[in-house]
């Protein structure tokens, strides 16, 4: 449990960091979402990934933009700043996105690079 608090704090002064040399890059109140580590719809997926950590995901790259064989990295990244028609699904598990329920895993949907779903997924501890 300490070593994940350590990550969450190293992540906190991470997008601390990032807030600071992009000053006008991230909107104030998706500013103080991140830092309370919680994903929220309108978001971007480094503004999540920022926000709630490690995650697994799957890309639907835009064909029109991106070959069969883009790596789905660049893809993904793509979207904060050149977002086109490709859908990603992230998958998180954190506490702070469900406070009162605990430790919970949820998919968040980017479809032309933002949030446009989040949901809890499965059963809970």
């Amino acid at each position: 449990m300490e070593e994940l608090m350590i990550d969450e704090e190293k992540r906190k002064n991470f997008a601390k960091e990032v807030f600071k040399k992009y000053p006008d890059k991230i909107a104030v109140h998706l500013q103080e979402k991140i830092l309370a580590q919680q994903v929220v719809l309108g978001m971007d997926p480094y503004m999540a990934h920022l926000a709630a950590g490690a995650f697994v995901f799957r890309v639907e790259a835009d064909p029109a933009v991106w070959s069969k064989d883009a790596d789905p990295y660049k893809v993904m990244w793509a979207q904060s700043t050149r977002p086109d028609a490709s859908k990603i699904w992230m998958t998180f598990e954190t506490a702070a996105q469900y406070p009162e329920e605990g430790e919970s895993k949820f998919m968040v949907v980017f479809e032309k690079g933002k949030a446009i779903e989040i949901n809890r997924l499965g059963n809970q501890k």
